[in-house]
């Protein structure tokens, strides 16, 4: 985790808002700096599979869908990413033989993204032990624990995205 002494000077730079204000930004920084660790430590088992976190999740969408294949922008929407980074992220799973690109059947101008036998060999052998750690981090906390976090982040979620919207 991030360093306190940056916090504290962060906080220490709003010397007009009042303390109740700065312990809220504190709070919420600190909550900020959970989230980044979290995607790091997950990130870190991803890359003892050889792959981003996000790019785990792009091939377990394919591999679940039942065609086994959907355009980059359904993708991108699914594991939300923009279009430019799905692309990077594609790029990278077929490089390393897990997708190949194909044109739209109908729309020529439409690619589709579908699982290669490497892809879908990779999928069988990994999405058991994904939901695995799933089940063993869920199972940490009290079920009454998880219903309160998934509140919560609803809650945040709603806030944040008004927030973008302005």
């Amino acid at each position: 985790m991030k360093d306190q002494r940056y916090t504290d000077i962060i906080i220490g730079s709003l010397k007009a808002w009042p303390d109740e204000d700065k312990d809220i930004v504190r709070e919420g920084l600190y909550l900020l700096d959970l989230h980044r660790e979290i995607e790091m430590v997950t990130d870190i088992i991803g890359s003892k599979l050889g792959l981003h976190v996000r790019q785990i999740e792009i091939l377990e969408i394919l591999y679940n869908h039942p065609d086994m294949r959907l355009t980059p922008a359904q993708l991108a929407d699914e594991v939300h990413l923009t279009r430019s980074t799905m692309t990077g992220n594609l790029d990278s799973l077929q490089k390393k033989g897990f997708i190949k690109r194909e044109s739209h059947p109908i729309d020529r101008r439409m690619l589709l993204i579908t699982l290669t036998q490497e892809g879908i060999d990779f999928c069988k052998k990994t999405m058991p032990k994904r939901y695995a750690h799933v089940l063993r981090v869920m199972k940490g906390m009290s079920g009454d624990e998880r219903k309160n976090l998934s509140k919560i982040y609803s809650k945040l979620l709603g806030i944040i995205k008004e927030l973008a919207e302005e």
